[in-house]
């Protein structure tokens, strides 16, 4: 019986130590495969991050082959977010997927703070609050009882406690899939002026036909409040092609510059394609950021309007239409970034699951550094409370007075 016993205890020693045998086989940290593409691809120098990387090296043996996925990814990020500069993040399938597509699991709603109050600003469309009955100048409350943040709004499942003129009341929202439309929208201000909502540079909304329309479009109003607020960038081209409608000869709005290129110079072409557009900063240690005739022009006033989430190639677009058609820029104090990330699989984490490295810096045509600095703002704006909460949009008002 106990020879029985050991036999049984022996056999499953054996298994227990195969399978972690064939576990740390298979086993591929990710944490180093990090470490060095990061020092290999960023455009800081390497003798600025080399301390960096001896500390990322040191994160790495703290994996084993048992730490969760989520782990990984936490601490991967929590370690890039040392070298403070923008683009530089590891994302999980779920957000690659909302990044690139514009799915997301998301509530529907966008607010901002007005005199300590969380304020509705936008309802999306065909989205879990718009079914709900929520309205753009609500006020939230609570959400479950706590105090809510403008970024909780945008995904956080419960009960939203609303207060609606001498009404509050409860919904208990719960997010879910919302396909949004991101593309050019002109709402009519007056009779001369139109506003232009700009909600993405993603390349998808600036084919030949999508820009084509909205430049018919402007033809019929004298000024033009361009909406940037809420943009969180996209693709160059699509902003070159943006500020075609505006700016009427080809002029150069700034450059890329690869730092750790030793290659020439560049001129980057009419073509949306993300990966076309990368084979050039590839090939290049410098690329040139220059409009497109356009044949029909807009020629009137234009002012632009800018946040705290106004980002990456919105920025681009709002500091050249300062520059190069006089347009002011007013709101809060954009983002200050803007890089160029490049992004690269990391399957050695999981499927699906890409991490970007910022590669490439952009200097404005006049030699403003976005990064980290932000557009150059006219004038600061805050929002009016009792407009806001009538559905009237004060910063946008602040161009009509």
């Amino acid at each position: 019986m106990l020879k029985r016993i050991a036999a049984i205890i022996f056999t499953m020693a054996c298994a227990y130590g195969a399978f972690h045998l064939t576990m740390n086989q298979s086993f591929v940290n990710p944490y180093p495969v990090v470490c060095d593409l990061v020092l290999d691809k960023i455009y800081l120098p390497n003798k600025e991050i080399s301390g960096w990387h001896r500390k990322c090296m040191e994160r790495a043996e703290l994996v084993t082959p048992y730490t969760k996925k989520n782990l990984i990814l936490r601490d991967i990020n929590n370690t890039l977010s040392l070298l403070q500069v923008s683009h530089l993040e590891i994302y999980d399938a779920p957000e690659v997927r909302g990044i690139w597509r514009g799915e997301v699991k998301e509530t529907g709603l966008s607010g901002e703070f007005v005199d300590s109050e969380l304020v509705i600003f936008k309802v999306l469309p065909q989205s879990p609050a718009e079914r709900l009955g929520f309205k753009k100048g609500d006020i939230i409350v609570t959400i479950n009882g706590e105090q809510p943040s403008s970024w909780a709004v945008e995904s956080e499942a419960g009960d939203y406690q609303i207060h609606r003129g001498q009404e509050v009341f409860t919904i208990k929202l719960h997010p879910g899939v919302v396909k949004r439309n991101e593309n050019m929208q002109i709402s009519k201000l007056s009779e001369r002026s139109a506003l232009l909502e700009v909600p993405s540079f993603r390349a998808e909304f600036f084919t030949d036909e999508k820009v084509k329309k909205v430049s018919q479009e402007l033809k019929k109003y004298q000024s033009v409040v361009v909406d940037l607020r809420n943009n969180a960038g996209g693709n160059f081209v699509a902003g070159l092609r943006f500020l075609s409608l505006f700016i009427c000869e080809p002029t150069l709005v700034g450059k890329l510059e690869k730092p750790k290129s030793n290659l020439g110079k560049a001129e980057m072409p009419d073509i949306l394609n993300d990966e076309k557009q990368l084979e050039i900063l590839e090939k290049s240690r410098e690329v040139n950021l220059r409009t497109f005739r356009s044949p029909s022009c807009f020629a009137g006033n234009v002012k632009v309007l800018v946040d705290g989430r106004t980002s990456s190639v919105a920025e681009m677009v709002s500091q050249a239409l300062k520059e190069y058609r006089g347009a002011p820029l007013r709101g809060a104090p954009s983002r200050g970034q803007l890089l160029v990330g490049v992004w690269y699989p990391m399957d050695e984490v999981g499927q699906g699951v890409q991490i970007s490295i910022p590669e490439a810096l952009y200097i404005s045509g006049k030699g403003h550094r976005i990064e980290g600095h932000g557009v150059q703002l006219d004038k600061v704006l805050y929002y009016n409370l009792p407009q806001m909460q009538a559905g009237i949009d004060s910063w946008v008002k602040s161009f009509q007075d």
